[in-house]
Formats: structure tokens, sequence, C-alpha cells
């Protein structure tokens, strides 16, 4: 092996070129982060975060401040105004050391103590200096916080900052609008989507088309249907139909209505939940009636469902899956409600003993004779068609 000799000269040298630059480095005696930002087409939470915070992961703390601009923090419009710093809150700017100072001056270390006395080295032309040792660290202590394990104390806080920043809501706006529903047998006036409008105005050349959030669908509205700029419509795909409660709606996406040329539409998408496509279909989307911070309180002996179907027709259970029961509206069943889902009867359980719960499922969204609810929380395998479910929480009226 070649053994290479690094001359001490050499790294005097290079010490003196570092120290030389320095002054270079601090020209810039001010960096400042802005107070706010308009909202582009395209940008997000996580994109503002990597941004202006370095980190996508704090995405939160630019929703914590504009909680009175940002209804969901899923989805944010171009044109708003965002808050990147509290008011209060006004940060100084980062100030480094002007151009003409001098770093302060490397002693070399000449002495070494040995018990009381200290005796005198010589330091050699040419040498470099040599730097003091790092202080020794501190002593170990008992429940100290490191990187691998943090103190009950600090994930206590950690939580109640989490709730602070995503308050309880029993449902949210977009889990009412991208649930799905069946159509009870309903002839609904569906629109049709003809696809994309960034191929080109009038009808898309062939072959299939798609849109993602903030271009824009064209739309072909029904006989005798009315629609206005401004208008909110919900995208769709039609599922298979179901025996005695109709076709299953599953959503898409929001667009938004931008031009009205008679039954010609042009709708910008500004909410996706899957692919929006031509060939789907849109309605006009109906309200939300938002239930605020109230929760669902237990009940003993609540109303008795089934289970229609879930919606996608997976085999396999999945929390956020979404299933339909047979209690709707009628029924007296609202959004927030939760039903247990239980296992059917069997034979060989002892007499007296609870049904077993499958799963806990919340109401998202509710038509006259049906509900969509959710799954939170799956306990086990089984949730099919015909199986029971009680409801276990009602929201108060």
């Amino acid at each position: 092996m070649t053994r290479t000799t690094i001359s001490r000269s050499r790294i005097v040298l290079v010490a003196a070129a570092a120290l030389m630059a320095w002054p270079l480095a601090a020209q810039d005696t001010t960096q400042a982060r802005p107070s706010r930002h308009i909202v582009q087409a395209g940008e997000t939470l996580w994109s503002l975060a990597q941004l202006y915070l370095g980190d996508p992961f704090l995405w939160p703390e630019i929703y914590r401040l504009n909680t009175l601009i940002i209804e969901d923090p899923h989805w944010i419009f171009p044109g708003e105004e965002l808050l990147l710093a509290a008011a209060d809150q006004t940060a100084a700017p980062i100030t480094v050391a002007p151009a003409d100072s001098t770093p302060p001056p490397v002693m070399p270390r000449d002495t070494v103590a040995a018990g009381d006395q200290a005796q005198q080295r010589p330091v050699l032309p040419g040498a470099a200096p040599e730097l003091a040792p790092p202080p020794p660290p501190p002593p170990a202590q008992l429940n100290t916080p490191t990187v691998f394990a943090r103190r009950a104390a600090d994930r206590t806080s950690g939580l109640s900052d989490i709730s602070a920043t995503f308050p309880y809501r029993a449902v949210r706006r977009g889990d009412f609008y991208a649930s799905g529903f069946l159509t009870e047998g309903e002839d609904l006036p569906w629109a049709r989507v003809l696809g994309s409008a960034s191929r080109g105005r009038g009808i898309p050349r062939a072959g299939s088309s798609s849109a993602i959030q903030f271009e824009s669908i064209l739309l072909r509205a029904p006989e005798g249907a009315t629609y206005h700029v401004g208008d909110s419509v919900l995208t769709a795909q039609l599922g298979p139909q179901v025996p005695q409660w109709g076709r299953i709606v599953i959503p898409t996406g929001i667009a938004r209505v931008v031009t009205v040329a008679g039954r010609d539409i042009e709708a910008e998408v500004v909410s996706q939940f899957q692919r929006v496509a031509d060939n789907q279909v849109a309605l006009p989307i109906e309200p939300f009636r938002d239930p605020g911070a109230r929760r669902p309180v237990a009940i003993e002996d609540g109303i008795m469902a089934e289970v229609i179907t879930n919606r996608d027709g997976n085999p396999l259970d999945m929390q956020q899956g979404i299933v339909f029961l047979n209690r709707g509206r009628a029924d007296g069943v609202v959004p927030g409600d939760q039903f247990e889902i239980l296992r059917p009867t069997d034979a060989n359980r002892p007499e007296g003993a609870p049904p077993e719960a499958l799963g806990l499922l919340q109401i998202v969204h509710v038509r006259e004779g049906s509900s969509s609810g959710m799954l939170l929380q799956v306990y086990g395998a089984g949730i099919r068609a015909g199986i029971p479910a009680r409801l276990i929480r009602k929201m108060p009226s």
C-alpha cells in the first residue's frame, strides 16, 4: 500500500485560506421568510410546508394559522391568502457579522497542565496550532429523553397538540361527499361527463380522457335541467345494480361550473376522490350540514339494521371502507350515528353470550331508506350482505 504524507505546512495554508474567505461568506446580512402567501393552482399545504418550512410534515403549522380560511386541510383554492407566521410573533431577521469584521484569533495551546505545575511546550515554526480538546459529556441521568425514547409526558403533550390542530368532527365534508350512496331505484337527473376540456372545445376525440384537480371537464346536461355559473356538481361512476336498492354511486370528484352554453357545460375540478373521466355522470351536490363538534352518545337497545353490501366489492374488510345499511332517514338515522356490525347467531355460541362484534361503522351519508357508513374499526372478518348491525351511539338532536 502506498503511504501518502500530508505536511503540517499544507494544513496551515488550508486553514489560512479558510480564514481569509470567512468575511466573503458574510455578505448576506438578512434572511427573512414572507408572512403571507397567495395560493396558486396545484399547490397544497404539503408543498407550502416544504417551500417555507423546509419539511412537508410541518403542514399542520400552516393549517393551524389559517383555520378561519381553510375549512378542510385537504382543500385549498387558488387566490386564498394564507398566513405563514402568527401576527403577534414577527421573527427578527437573521443577522450575521459585517464583511469587515475579523474572526477571533486561534491561540495555540503552549501549556499542558500536569498536576499543579504547568510545563511549557515550544511551538515550532510552521506548525498548526493544537486546539483544546472538547469537554467531557455530562453524566447520564435517569429519565433523560433520547432520540430512541421519549418520556410519557412528551407523548402526552404531542397528542394534545394534534387534537388542537384537528378538532373533532363526527362527519367531515370530504367524507360526506366521497362516501357514495344507493339510488334506491330513483331516476336521478344525471348529466354526462364528456371528458377533459384540455383536449379542445366540444366533444373530445375518440378514446378515454381524464382530468385532475384544477383542470376543466365538459358536461352535457340532461333535458330540462338548468345549470348556472358557480354551481357545484358531484362527478361519479355508476356501480353494479343491487336488487331492490338501485345502482351503487361511487363519487369521483366535485367540479364547479365556469361556463354554460345551453346544455353544454364546462366545470373546473375542485376536489378529486378518484379518476374523473369521460363516460361518468354528474349531479348537483346536496348541501352538507356540518354537525360541528357534537359527539354521538351511547344508547341501549338501539335499532337493528342489516348490511346491504359494501361499495367497492372488496372481499377484505378494511378500515375506511364504505358499507351500506338498510336503515335511513325514515328510521331516524343521521350522519354521525354509530352502528356495531355483529356476527350472525352461531349454534356453537354458549347460551346467553353476547353477540360478537365484527366492526364499528360511522354513518357519513343518509338517504331515505338506506345509509352509507365508514368502517372506523374492523375486529374480525366476515362483514357481508345480510349480517346484522345495531345502533350503539346516537347523535344528539
